[in-house]
C-alpha cells in the first residue's frame, strides 16, 4: 500500500532511467483524481495478498510426530522415517534434515521462530544440533 502512496514521487525520479514501457507507468502514476490516489494502495494491497498467497501455498509444510517427518510441498508429500534422520539444524532462514550417511533430506524455508522450530524438532526425539539448542556449560 505505501507503494501505491509514493508510486508518484517514484515515477517521477524513475522518469530519468532508460526503463522499458517508462510512458505506460508514467500515464499510469499521471492521475491525481482522489478515487486513483486512494485506489492504488488498495490495488496493490491486494495484489500483494494474492502474490503472498500463492507464496505461502507453495511453501514446505512440516508434520512432526515420534516415528516420522512429513514434508508437503504443494501436492507432493514425503515421508522420512524417524530412523533416517541424522541430523536437523537451521542454516539462516532455512531448516536442513540430513540422513546418518549424511545425504540432504530436506533443505527449505520453514515458517517460525529459531525456539520453536527446534523445540518441535527436540521434542519428538530428532537431532537437532543448533548451538542455540544445546544448555551452556556449567561455570567452573
Amino acid at each position: 500500500m505505501g507503494l501505491g502512496f509514493a508510486l508518484p514521487w517514484l515515477l517521477q525520479h524513475v522518469a530519468t532511467w532508460p526503463i522499458p514501457y517508462l510512458d505506460v507507468l508514467k500515464f499510469l502514476g499521471s492521475f491525481e483524481h482522489p478515487l486513483m490516489v486512494a485506489g492504488r494502495p488498495a490495488v496493490l494491497g491486494i495484489i500483494g495478498l494474492v502474490i503472498a498467497f500463492v507464496i505461502t501455498s507453495q511453501s514446505a509444510v512440516l508434520t512432526l510426530s515420534d516415528r516420522q517427518i512429513q514434508i508437503r510441498e504443494g501436492d507432493d508429500v514425503r515421508v522420512v522415517a524417524r530412523e533416517q534422520v541424522g541430523g536437523v539444524y537451521r542454516h539462516g532462514g532455512k531448516v536442513r534434515i540430513e540422513s546418518v550417511a549424511g545425504r540432504v533430506l530436506f533443505d527449505d524455508d520453514v515458517e517460525g521462530g529459531k525456539a520453536v522450530i527446534a523445540a518441535a524438532f527436540t521434542r519428538h526425539g530428532y537431532p537437532w544440533e543448533s548451538v542455540d539448542a544445546r544448555t551452556p556449560p556449567a561455570g567452573p
